[in-house]
C-alpha cells in the first residue's frame, strides 16, 4: 500500500472514530433525559413543577411523564374545526385566534384570554363556540421553569405587543388594543402566570388556573414555603372583594419533592381564613357544564369533591388521582369563561 494510501485510511478511521464517540455521547444523553409519549406531548399533556414564586429555596423537582394509556381518556378532545375563526395566526412566542372583525370595536378595543400550556386543546373546545374572544395559546415546554424564563424581562410586554399588532392587521383596525384581560394556565403554564402577577396585576380582569397551582416546601418537611404564593393570595383576596374573577381548580394527583395542586389550594385558603365545604354529589354548574363529549371516558376525573365560593373567588376540587383527570381539567374551561368571567367582563 503506498504512503497516500495509508494516511487516507488512517484518516478515515480517524474520522470514524470519532463520530462514534459522538454519536455514543448523545445517545447517552438523550437516554438519560426524561420523555413523554406522543399523546402527551401532543396535547402538551405533562406534569408540573412548583411555580417559581418565590425566586430560590424549595425541595428537588421530578418531572413525571403521563403515561400514555392513561393520558387518552382526559387527553383525546374532540375536534370540531375553528369555527369562526381562519385559523392560528403565529407570533413571536405563541399562537393567536382572531375573531371576525364585529368583535373589535370601532376603536380597537378587544377581549383577550392568554392561555399557557394546552393550545390545541383549548382551541378544539373554545374555537367553534363563537365567545367573541381574542385567544392566544403559548406552549413553551414540559416544565414550569420553561415558561417562567421566557416571560422573563419584557417577555410579557413583548407578547402583548405583538398581539395587538396581530388584532389590528387582522381587523383593519389601527390601534388595537386589549381592553380586557383574562389569564389562564394548565399545569406547567403557571410558570408563566407567576412571572406576569409579580410584576402587578393592574390590568388582569380575570385568571384562571386550571389544576396548574404549586408550591414548594420547607426543606425538609411537608409544609409550604410561608410567602412564596403572596401574590396568589393578594389576587384571591381581591377577588374575595368582588374583583377580578379568580378560579382556581385542583385534582387529588399527588406530587413528589413539591406540594401538589390540592395542596396549594389548601395553603391559599388557610391564609385567606378560608375553607372549602365537602360535596358529595356533583351539583357543580361548572361540572355539568364543562361535561362535554369525551368526558364519560374520563371515569371520575370530573367529580367534584369540594368547593369554594366567596365573592369572585372560586375554588373547585376534584376526585381524580392520575393524569387523565389532570387533562380532564381543560374541559372546565369553556363553562368557568361562559358562566363567570364573561359575566364579569359585562359580556
Amino acid at each position: 500500500m503506498s504512503g497516500r494510501r495509508a494516511r487516507q485510511l488512517r484518516d478515515a478511521l480517524l474520522l470514524a472514530a470519532s463520530l462514534g464517540v459522538v454519536s455514543g455521547a448523545l445517545l447517552l444523553r438523550r437516554s438519560s433525559e426524561p420523555s413523554a409519549s406522543p399523546v402527551v406531548q401532543a396535547a402538551a399533556a405533562t406534569s408540573a413543577e412548583p411555580s417559581p414564586l418565590p425566586r430560590g429555596g424549595g425541595g428537588a423537582i421530578e418531572r413525571v411523564a403521563l403515561d400514555e394509556h392513561e393520558a387518552q381518556a382526559g387527553c383525546d378532545f374532540a375536534d370540531n374545526g375553528f369555527g369562526v375563526y381562519e385559523g392560528w395566526r403565529p407570533l413571536p412566542m405563541g399562537r393567536l385566534l382572531v375573531p371576525p372583525a364585529r368583535a373589535v370595536r370601532a376603536d380597537g378595543g378587544y377581549d383577550l384570554l392568554v392561555h399557557f400550556h394546552g393550545a390545541e386543546p383549548v382551541r378544539k373546545q373554545l374555537a367553534p363556540r363563537d365567545l367573541g374572544l381574542v385567544i392566544a395559546g403559548v406552549d413553551l415546554g414540559t416544565r414550569s421553569s420553561d415558561y417562567a424564563r421566557a416571560l422573563e424581562g419584557g417577555g410579557w410586554d413583548a407578547l402583548l405587543q405583538a398581539i395587538d399588532r396581530e388584532v389590528a392587521s387582522a381587523a383593519g383596525v389601527a390601534g388595537a388594543r386589549a381592553r380586557r384581560l383574562v389569564l389562564s394556565s394548565w399545569s406547567a403554564g403557571s410558570g408563566a402566570v407567576g412571572r406576569i402577577i409579580e410584576r402587578g396585576s393592574g390590568q388582569l380582569d380575570a385568571l384562571i388556573l386550571l389544576d396548574s397551582l404549586y408550591g414548594s416546601y420547607m426543606p425538609g418537611q411537608t409544609s409550604l414555603v410561608q410567602g412564596q404564593l403572596a401574590p396568589y393570595v393578594a389576587l384571591a383576596s381581591a377577588a374575595a372583594r368582588g374583583a377580578p374573577v379568580f378560579y382556581l381548580t385542583h385534582t387529588e394527583t399527588p406530587t413528589s419533592g413539591y406540594a401538589s395542586t390540592k395542596e396549594a389550594a389548601t395553603f391559599l385558603l388557610g391564609e385567606l381564613g378560608a375553607s372549602p365545604i365537602a360535596v358529595t354529589s356533583s351539583g357543580d354548574g361548572a361540572l355539568s357544564s364543562a361535561q362535554g363529549r369525551g368526558a364519560d371516558d374520563a371515569g371520575d376525573a370530573l367529580r367534584l369533591t369540594r368547593m369554594y365560593d366567596g365573592g369572585s373567588l372560586y375554588v373547585r376540587g376534584y376526585a381524580s388521582t392520575g393524569p387523565g383527570g389532570h387533562c380532564a381539567q381543560l374541559r372546565l374551561l369553556p363553562a368557568i369563561l361562559a358562566e363567570h368571567v364573561l359575566p364579569a367582563l359585562g359580556r
